[in-house]
C-alpha cells in the first residue's frame, strides 16, 4: 500500500507544517467492510516515512500518512500514533500537536484524584492513561505497527499524562485508523490490566476529544428537533469580561445530534462523530497567543465526556469518526448512521453497565461481568447515602416517541428499611443543567443550558421499592406529566428529596431499564 509525505521539510519554531499533497496518486485502499471486526495484523511493518519537520526543537518522526482528494492522514508514531488531518482545500494541518497532551483521540480517567499529587503541574487530576505520552515530552511506548485491510493499526502502552518521567500504565491503546475521502474513521480498543482493585468513583473521560489549531467556533446541535437539519448553534466559547476575555470552561452539557464541529473556514468545518456522543464540552485555550499552527500554543478543545467507572480489568470498544466538510456533509453523514429513538438498557454479562454509573457513593461487581444483572450498593458519603444514585449515560430520546419506561429490578434496603422504600425516578430534558448553573458566566451559561437548571420536583416520578431482594417490573408514565416534553438525555434512580439522610447499604440488582415490558 502507497504511503507517503514530504518528510524532510523542516520549519522554523512559530512556522506551520503544511504538508502540503505530494502530487503522486492518491492512497488505493481496499473497500471498508461491515461490521467491523477488531483484528490485528499477523505481521509488524516499519513505518513507511519519516515526517522532518519541527515542532520547536523536535522532530516528527516516523509516520504512516494516507491520502485522498481531499485529505491527508498521518498518523505519527512518537506520539503514541496520534492523528494530524491536513484539508487540502483550506492548506492547513487542523490538529494542534504543541505538547504530548493535546493532539486528538481518547483520554482516560480513574481513581484515586490523589494518584498525580506528586507531579509538579497537575494534581488531583488522577489517573489519566494518556494516548499520545507525558507532561515531561515523553512519548507513550509503541508496542505494534501494522496494516490490515487498509486500516493502519497501532498498539501503543499509555502514559500517565500527569507526571514527566516516562511512567507506565498499564492501560494499552489498540488503534485502527483509515481515510474515506473526506472522513478519517477510527476504531479503539482500550485494555486496562491494573493491579490496584479498588473500585473508585467514575469520572469524566474524553472518549474521544480534539484539540484544533486556533481560535475557532464550534458547532453543534442541541434543540428539540434532531435529525431534521434543524438550526445548529455556532459559537465560540469566549467570555468578556471588562478589558479581557476569559475561557469558560463549563459543566459538560447535552446536544441531541451526536457530533461536534470546528470552524476551520466559511462554512467549512472539522467534525466528529461518535454514535454515543451526547455528552460534551468545548472551550479556546491561550487566546492571547493569537497562533493557528500544529504547535501553537491557541487551540479549540471539543470533547464526549461520557461519565464511565474506568474499572481496573476491563476492555473497551470504541469508534469515531472525523468528517471534514460543510454543516450539510457533516449531517448528511450522522443522519445515516444507525441509532436508538427509544431508551433500552440491557444488564448482563455481554453488556455490563450498559453505559450507567453509580454516583456519590457505591459499588459494584465491576465489569466485566461474569454474571447477569447489574449489582449496586449503595454506600453513600460520611454515613448518608442521601446523595447516592445510579444514573444512565446521555442520550437523545423524544419524549413524543414514548410516554412510558420500565424498571426490572430486586431490591434489597438498608438495616432498619421497611417492607417498602421510597425512591424517585427522575429526567433531563435538553438544554437543561441537570444540577443548577454558573451564575459568573451568563453568557457561555446560556449557549449551553438556554433552558435554565431542572426543577427536580417537576421532572421526578416516585415509587415504593418492594423490600424484598426479588425481581419485579415498575412501570412508569408520563402521559400527565407536563415536563415529558423536548429531547430526554438522561435517567436517574434516587432517593426522594427529603428525608435528607439514608441509611448505608441498600442493594439494587438492575436486569432492564427501558420501553419494553419485561413481565412481572
Amino acid at each position: 500500500m502507497a504511503s507517503y509525505l514530504i518528510g524532510c521539510d523542516v520549519n522554523l519554531p512559530g512556522q506551520e507544517n503544511t504538508s502540503p499533497s505530494s502530487g503522486r496518486q492518491v492512497t488505493n485502499l481496499p473497500p471498508i467492510s461491515a461490521p467491523f471486526v477488531y483484528t490485528v495484523p499477523s505481521e509488524e511493518t516499519p513505518w513507511p516515512i519519516y515526517n522532518g519537520s519541527l515542532i520547536f526543537d523536535k522532530m516528527i518522526g516516523p509516520a504512516h500518512v494516507q491520502e485522498s482528494s481531499f485529505l491527508n492522514l498521518e498518523v505519527r508514531k512518537d506520539y503514541g500514533a496520534s492523528i494530524q488531518i491536513y484539508d487540502k482545500v483550506t492548506k492547513q494541518n487542523l490538529i494542534n500537536f504543541r505538547d504530548h497532551g493535546r493532539e486528538s483521540g481518547m483520554g482516560s480517567y480513574g481513581g484515586p484524584r490523589e494518584f498525580a499529587d506528586d507531579s509538579p503541574n497537575w494534581k488531583g487530576i488522577g489517573y489519566n492513561p494518556l494516548q499520545a505520552g507525558d507532561d515531561g515530552g515523553n512519548p507513550s511506548i509503541m508496542l505494534f505497527h501494522g496494516v490490515i485491510n487498509g486500516w493502519i493499526y497501532t498498539k501503543a502502552q499509555c502514559l500517565s499524562w500527569a507526571h514527566k518521567d516516562a511512567r507506565k500504565l498499564p492501560f494499552f491503546y489498540e488503534q485502527w485508523v483509515r481515510l474515506d475521502e473526506n472522513k478519517v474513521h477510527v476504531k479503539v480498543r482500550l485494555t486496562h490490566q491494573r493491579a490496584d482493585k479498588t473500585f473508585y468513583e467514575p469520572e469524566a473521560q474524553e472518549w474521544p476529544f480534539m484539540f484544533v489549531n486556533g481560535t475557532r467556533r464550534v458547532l453543534f446541535y442541541h434543540g428539540s428537533s434532531p435529525y431534521t437539519y434543524d438550526k445548529t448553534t455556532l459559537n465560540d466559547g469566549i467570555e468578556s469580561e471588562s478589558t479581557k476575555n476569559i475561557v469558560y470552561r463549563g459543566t459538560p452539557f447535552g446536544i441531541t445530534e451526536p457530533w461536534q464541529a470546528v470552524e476551520i473556514a466559511p462554512n467549512r468545518y472539522i467534525g466528529i462523530y461518535a454514535p454515543d456522543y451526547f455528552q460534551v464540552n468545548f472551550h479556546i485555550d491561550n487566546i492571547a497567543a493569537n497562533e493557528s499552527w500544529e504547535g501553537g500554543n491557541t487551540m479549540t478543545y471539543v470533547a464526549h465526556a461520557p461519565v464511565v467507572h474506568l474499572d481496573s480489568d476491563n476492555v473497551w470498544y470504541k469508534e469515531y469518526t472525523y468528517i471534514v466538510g460543510t454543516e450539510q456533509e457533516i449531517r448528511d453523514y450522522v443522519y445515516a448512521q444507525p441509532r436508538s429513538p427509544k431508551p433500552d438498557f440491557f444488564f448482563n454479562a455481554f453488556n455490563g453497565r450498559s453505559g450507567w454509573y453509580i454516583f456519590d457513593g457505591g459499588y459494584d461487581q465491576k465489569e466485566p461481568f461474569m454474571s447477569d444483572n447489574w449489582q449496586v450498593t449503595l454506600t453513600g458519603k460520611n454515613q448518608n447515602a442521601y446523595n447516592a444514585k445510579i444514573s444512565s449515560p446521555y442520550g437523545n430520546w423524544k419524549a413524543s416517541d414514548f410516554n412510558e419506561v420500565y424498571v426490572r429490578m430486586a431490591y434489597t434496603g438498608a438495616p432498619g428499611a421497611g417492607a417498602q422504600v421510597p425512591l424517585r425516578l427522575t429526567w433531563l430534558i435538553n438544554r437543561q443543567a441537570a444540577e443548577g448553573i454558573d451564575p459568573t458566566h451568563p453568557v457561555q451559561t446560556g449557549v449551553r443550558f438556554p433552558d435554565g437548571s431542572r426543577n427536580r420536583s417537576e421532572q421526578s416520578i416516585p415509587f415504593m421499592a418492594i423490600n424484598d431482594g426479588k425481581f419485579h417490573t415498575y412501570k412508569f408514565s408520563f402521559a400527565n406529566q407536563p415536563k415529558w416534553t423536548g429531547v430526554i438525555q438522561q435517567f436517574e434512580i434516587a432517593h426522594p428529596f427529603s428525608p435528607t439522610y439514608v441509611t448505608p447499604g441498600e442493594k439494587m440488582t438492575l436486569q432492564y431499564f427501558g420501553v419494553r415490558n419485561p413481565g412481572n
